[in-house]
């Protein structure tokens, strides 16, 4: 994120300087002093500056090289980082859902690239995650082994408090802090906020009806009630910016261009520069408002994206994502998905989370204390009861998406029950899942049940 904000305010400096020095030039060319060369628009014109980019025979204006620029960082800006373990789901028109998972190819160990749809109506991308913390009545550890991940366990922080020992709980951008000493870094900051805020209500409550409030706390991950009225409020707020930035995206990559081509640059470069300080600044104070009122305690973020969204255009057309996406972070990707999604990928995605949870891949736990192992193992049976019984509420009997594969052919003798892979011994461990023991075929394959398509 902090990758993209950088490269489009250099793109915008890029454009502010090479729109002045076009400024420059047609003062010169208005007083007499200079002839302005380059390309003719179709009325003798000029419609470029006299700077060119000379590769090999290749020619570049200062124009064409900004319109070049503007639309790699536009591309850019249609890209979200993100973290393993959140899931993105994008729609185009609205009409269908899809889950957008972090890749490998542009990834790596703590996270991967997904892109929202570029063109107009430029889509919405939303974001689920699951609880990031393993919560127990006594402490907090920063580490939960089920995710939705193919390969082993990578490196995680796993740091440890009791209740009893927490003093000061806040959030810094997106890094919760616990007594001043690190504990998470969340996926947004708005996400940081909510952790902070829910482990300051654990450690207020009574021992005794701590137990009560980690169960609230995960069931309502799963409150799909509550993640359509926020989708509800979501489209209420957004419907300004969202024609404004779908208007600006005409703007920048039809009109301007088509106007420069036909009437010249010299002839509408105010008009066209006033126009996109114009639609930026529109933009800008309508995604400052639908953020305030989504999200009225994160003033750091809004004010950053703020001036981010006021000084670059790339920007401006996907302000609506830098509003979409914190929107449900709070909320579980199986619940997201049975909200929105069609049944199958409700499913897909069920299982996957399912199966993590009843075979999470090793290491269980990356720390050798009692307690912390204590911590671990209550906060993933929670996890496992509490998505087991959203499951059966909306007609999924759990064990129907844990059924065994029909070997793959004659010599399969085992399975791997997290990632499905088969061997042909009858024994041994899954590596790639980090160690977790083979389940044997039955003697009778005939007998065994399809899994549900993947």
């Amino acid at each position: 994120m902090a990758v993209t904000q950088g490269v489009g305010l250099a793109a915008s400096a890029l454009g502010w300087i090479l729109t002045a020095r076009w400024a420059e030039k047609l003062v010169a060319l208005a007083s007499g002093h200079a002839d302005v060369t380059g390309d003719l628009g179709p009325k003798g014109r000029p419609c470029a500056s006299l700077v060119q980019l000379n590769c090999s025979g290749f020619r570049m204006t200062d124009l064409e090289l900004l319109f070049l620029v503007l639309g790699i960082v536009y591309v850019c800006e249609c890209a979200w980082w993100a973290k393993r373990g959140s899931v993105g789901f994008r729609t185009w028109l609205g009409l269908r859902w899809r889950v957008a998972q972090p890749g490998r190819l542009l990834g790596n160990q703590s996270g991967g690239v997904v892109f929202a749809h570029p063109l107009p109506p430029l889509g919405t991308l939303l974001v689920g995650n699951p609880w990031p913390l393993s919560v127990s009545t006594e402490a907090v550890l920063s580490y939960v082994p089920p995710g939705i991940e193919s390969a082993g366990r990578g490196s995680h922080a796993s740091d440890f408090v009791l209740f009893e020992q927490v003093q000061r709980i806040e959030a810094k951008g997106k890094k919760v802090q616990v007594n001043g000493q690190f504990l998470l870094k969340a996926a947004s900051p708005t996400f940081a906020l909510h952790i902070a805020d829910t482990l300051q209500t654990l450690r207020q409550a009574r021992v005794s009806e701590r137990r009560q409030a980690i169960e609230k706390l995960i069931e309502g991950t799963y409150d799909t009630k509550a993640i359509k009225e926020r989708w509800a409020q979501l489209q209420k707020e957004t419907a300004g910016p969202r024609f404004m930035a779908n208007l600006l995206f005409a703007y920048l990559f039809m009109a301007a261009p088509s106007l420069i081509w036909y009437v010249g640059l010299s002839a509408c470069w105010i008009w066209l520069a006033l126009a996109l300080v114009v639609c930026t600044s529109i933009i800008a104070v309508l995604f400052h408002r639908a953020h305030k009122h989504l999200y009225p305690r994160a003033e750091d973020e809004r004010f950053t994206n703020f001036l981010i969204v006021l000084l670059s255009p790339a920007s401006a057309i996907r302000a609506c994502d830098l509003i979409s996406r914190p929107l449900l972070e709070r909320f579980h990707p199986v619940a997201i998905a049975q909200a929105f999604c069609t049944e199958n990928t409700f499913l897909r995605l069920a299982e996957g989370f399912l199966r993590e949870l009843r075979y999470p891949a090793m290491p269980l736990c990356p720390r050798p204390e009692p307690a912390v192992q204590t911590t671990e193992r209550y906060a993933c049976e929670l996890s496992l009861v509490v998505l087991e019984k959203f499951l059966r509420r909306n007609s999924v009997e759990p064990e129907t998406l844990l059924r065994v594969p029909l070997p793959s052919d004659p010599t399969c003798r085992s399975f791997c029950p997290r990632c499905q892979a088969q061997f042909t011994s009858t024994t041994g461990v899954c590596q790639d899942c980090g160690g977790i023991e083979l389940v044997a075929f039955k003697v009778e394959p005939t007998k065994t049940v399809p899994i549900t398509n993947r």
